[in-house]
């Protein structure tokens, strides 16, 4: 399950006790011997839902062998292969594979380098490291140990450019404060501080009242500071720690590449870092110093901005972006029904995770080892597999046709699910798909405990989770709205109703610690039973259920300030296109619609979704502002009236 603003706290596993419907006894502390007898009415057959068989899917898919199941990885293809066997195991003979390719990862490549030359063969002469030197006027930088590109970064190279020293990389006239006023930086390299301007008494740009304490504002944001120079003019940037806010020991270390975030789309200009030792050198001629310039800045934050005399740098940053090729994976149930089995009702999973950690993980400290994701989401992957094998025993009953769906690259996006409902196959037309049920992190129930997401985007769903629930008696806590980090997003945008299963998040969300021997089996088993009897009422109801629009929610958004779009994070184009705008949200109220790329925000370009988060980050709630989308190829500019959250 994708989002970052879970809250935490620690998951105990519950034992399910004997029920005359026929639950059996559980001495297991998770529940793994619980077994569910269930028989919806009109199917020939009884299944039995197994604890023990959920703990087996979701071992395996959390083990060793899968390696976290990383999107395009082979660990995650030896999860597929694992769908896939118990799928034919079910009786599925033919399993339906979309493959669809996208940027998996984003390396240091092998051709970076940077050279600056000197007026005076004195200035190179003196240069820390004894670098080699082509000529008596050069001195040549090495990768890693002088200076690294960051993962935004754009590769490029750069010829024989001049150095702007730009401050802090800040351009806010509105605030009374503007790096770039009166200096020309077209073609050339900026160098910048990192952070912003802070006063001894903890006075900012903007803040009306000295705080020491404030957490960085949007001006500190590496991709602001770049697409601040980009749209200067610059030809790159080149940043440096000052001395201000950065410990001894972090001054003397680089940015982690590898554990840095983003990076999948460029920030449209080279992006590098350099020691301070390295910009004190280029600064030479200007009789000051890295440390000097920021305290001078800070003393009344005020702008220091200036050329760098007697030096040109030549670059390359070389950052590649490695391609792979991930699956969405179907098994399909006819329906028998002559006239309802042209209508479709979906189970879905996705199967992903985060291998051994990517920019989503939230145990930084043990990056390398293998984030299991037992919960998020081989559980989710666990119940579709019974699921499946549950509904392809009594298919002869079956009036709707079933897809069965497992989802890649969820983590890094939605991607699978945006891709399928993107580019759907004939067999599987939008507009006759009557439902759509998600299940993803089901394993860690606490007090019998399940969320229901969606709940509103479908007339009479109230009705049929409430039916559904008579044996199994858990308690059901529903929500009207089916938006959120998951992947049945791309279908309620698609305007299909949706149910979200979910038993709410635990402190191993995205940590290797989210290990199968932590989910409580047995009240997944009820879970199961549940879906599945919320799965037959929609697969033989008489009519389908009625698509509902709901409002856009008081969502959490950038800085406190919302426009109630969902990005699509499959772009790769410029600008940021969007996936779904809310109902009834500034996006939608401005005339906003799926499928629109946004081009510039309150005057702030939008290349990428970094851009649009530091436009965001800089409107005022209740303020009309310009906003301009690409829609159809053809430009347009509308008025949008952000909210606060």
């Amino acid at each position: 399950m994708k989002s970052k603003e879970l809250k935490f706290a620690l998951t105990p596993c519950l034992i399910l006790l004997v029920l005359a419907s026929g639950w059996v006894h559980a001495e297991d502390d998770h529940g793994r011997d619980v077994k569910i007898d269930v028989q919806p009415e009109g199917f020939p057959k009884k299944v039995t839902f197994k604890a023990k068989n959920v703990y087996e899917h979701a071992s395996y898919l959390a083990s060793d062998e899968c390696e976290g199941r990383m999107a395009g990885s082979k660990g995650e293809a030896k999860a597929r292969e694992y769908i896939i066997k118990k799928l034919n195991k079910s009786g599925f003979e033919k399993v339906w594979r979309q493959e669809f390719d996208f940027i998996a990862d984003v390396k240091v490549g092998t051709r970076n380098f940077l050279m600056a030359t000197y007026d005076k063969a004195d200035d190179a002469q003196q240069w820390f490291r004894k670098p080699t030197q082509s000529t008596p006027y050069q001195a040549s930088f090495a990768v890693n140990d002088d200076f690294r590109p960051l993962r935004i970064s754009q590769s490029k190279k750069i010829d024989d450019a001049q150095v702007v020293f730009a401050g802090y990389g800040i351009s806010a006239p509105d605030k009374g404060y503007d790096d770039y006023k009166d200096i020309d930086v077209k073609g050339k390299i900026v160098l910048i501080l990192r952070f912003e301007p802070e006063k001894p008494d903890g006075g900012r740009i903007g803040n009306a009242a000295p705080d020491p304490h404030a957490g960085p504002s949007v001006f500190a944001n590496f991709s602001y500071k770049a697409a601040t120079a980009r749209d200067k003019g610059a030809a790159a940037v080149i940043f440096v720690n000052g001395k201000r806010g950065i410990s001894v020991a972090e001054r003397a270390t680089l940015e982690s590449f590898e554990r840095g975030g983003g990076g999948r789309t460029d920030c449209g200009i080279p992006f590098v870092q350099v020691f301070p030792e390295v910009a004190n050198d280029w600064l030479r001629g200007t009789k000051k110093d890295i440390d000097t310039l920021q305290a001078e800045i800070d003393a009344n934050l005020a702008p220091r901005s200036l050329l760098l005399p007697g030096v040109t740098l030549t670059m390359n940053v070389d950052v590649q972006r490695v391609r792979a090729v991930d699956e969405n994976l179907a098994v399909i149930i006819p329906g028998t029904d002559p006239v309802l089995k042209d209508e479709i009702v979906v189970l879905g999973a996705h199967y992903d995770h985060l291998g051994r950690g990517n920019e989503f993980s939230l145990a930084p400290t043990e990056m390398g080892k293998i984030h299991r994701g037992a919960d998020d989401n081989a559980s989710g992957v666990s119940s579709v597999l019974e699921l499946a094998d549950a509904l392809n025993k009594n298919r002869t009953a079956l009036k709707r046709t079933v897809w069965l769906m497992f989802f890649g690259a969820e983590e890094l996006g939605t991607l699978g699910s945006n891709y399928f409902i993107r580019t759907p196959p004939p067999e599987f037309p939008i507009p006759h798909v009557a439902a759509m049920l998600n299940l993803d992190m089901v394993g860690r129930a606490r007090d019998k405990k399940v969320m229901v997401y969606g709940a509103s985007t479908g007339v009479g769903f109230d009705a049929i989770l409430k039916a559904a629930n008579e044996e199994t008696k858990l308690d059901i806590k529903t929500t009207a709205d089916g938006f959120g980090g998951s992947d049945q997003t791309a279908f309620v945008t698609a305007g299909i109703p949706v149910l979200f299963f979910f038993t709410g998040p635990h402190e191993d969300y995205h940590k290797p610690s989210d290990s199968a021997d932590k989910l409580n089996v047995g009240d997944q088993a009820a879970i199961n039973v549940l879906v599945f009897n919320t799965a037959a009422a929609l697969i033989n109801a008489p009519e389908r259920p009625k698509f509902v629009k709901v409002d856009a929610p008081k969502m959490s958004g950038f800085g406190g300030i919302v426009l109630a779009v969902l990005p699509d994070y499959a772009f790769e184009g410029k600008g940021l296109r969007l996936s779904g705008v809310r109902e009834k949200g500034p996006a939608d109220r401005a005339g906003l619609k799926m499928n629109d790329i946004i081009v510039n925000l309150g005057g702030h370009k939008v290349e990428n979704i970094e851009d649009y988060m530091n436009a965001l980050r800089q409107l005022i709630a209740g303020v009309e502002t310009p906003v301009s989308i690409l829609r159809n190829g053809k430009e347009m500019d509308l008025k949008i009236t952000p909210e606060k959250r």
